[in-house]
């Protein structure tokens, strides 16, 4: 494809490469394969959404930020943060409608957060609002991901769902993932552990690999991570059958 340099700023260009990103999701699905998005930034997401296509699409998100800010209490200008807000009809309006596939995505009981942790007290609070589910990273405490993320797939169908991951939610003891590190995250076996769990409990649409900067201080050691983490995704994938074509 052409490179995007020829619209107008950062926005133009994301906007643009959002729209890319739903139409290849959209052919990929209707070519029966199973999209896996490798992008530099997590509001990809939001254009995956779009190109499923699908309806009461569930999303279980791994990531220690929770991308909902909208403008008007974003603090640092950061335009990827916004990424669910535009995808739930909340902000951008005009150039998220751009985008195919389009239409405003609700989360309440439709979205599940693991590792979530890297927060404002606005923040956290617009989650606990929208109705999303969080099984929040914690200082003071060890928190079971594992245990707490089989739980709420027990507890509640996530079928079907886009599955993001941002590798910043690894704790930030593994080095820099990008520029945004905090402490409280997943250890390497538990998000590996999560990724397997994932497609036995709930029937994953696409996979979203973000956020991650080999640039950033610490890319070796992290991207071995990512490769080991979506291996096991797709090996639980080809257990449970859920890549074997039917046509």
């Amino acid at each position: 494809l052409d490179r995007v340099d020829e619209f107008e700023g950062e926005i133009g260009r994301s906007f643009e490469l959002l729209r890319r990103t739903s139409t290849a999701v959209t052919q990929a699905v209707e070519n029966n394969t199973f999209p896996i998005i490798l992008s530099g930034n997590c509001m990809a997401s939001a254009g995956v959404a779009c190109g499923l296509n699908t309806d009461d699409l569930k999303f279980i998100y791994f990531d220690a930020h929770d991308d909902l800010d909208s403008p008007d209490v974003n603090e640092n200008g950061y335009l990827d943060a916004m990424g669910l807000s535009m995808l739930r009809g909340e902000s951008w309006k005009t150039l998220t409608r751009t985008v195919p596939g389009f239409k405003p995505f609700t989360y309440d009981g439709n979205f599940l957060y693991c590792g979530l942790r890297d927060q404002s007290d606005v923040q956290r609070q617009r989650v606990i609002d929208a109705g999303m589910v969080a099984i929040w990273g914690e200082t003071e405490r060890k928190v079971d991901f594992v245990g707490e993320l089989s739980k709420q797939l027990e507890a509640k169908s996530y079928d079907p769902a886009l599955v993001h991951l941002d590798l910043d939610v690894l704790d930030e003891s593994y080095g820099k993932v990008n520029d945004y590190p905090s402490p409280g995250g997943l250890f390497e076996s538990e998000l590996l552990g999560c990724m397997d769990l994932v497609p036995r409990r709930s029937t994953p649409r696409s996979l979203t690999v973000c956020s991650f900067d080999p640039d950033a201080g610490d890319g070796d050691r992290i991207a071995v991570i990512a490769v080991r983490a979506v291996t096991s995704f797709v090996q639980s994938l080809l257990d449970t059958g859920a890549l074997i074509n039917d046509a």
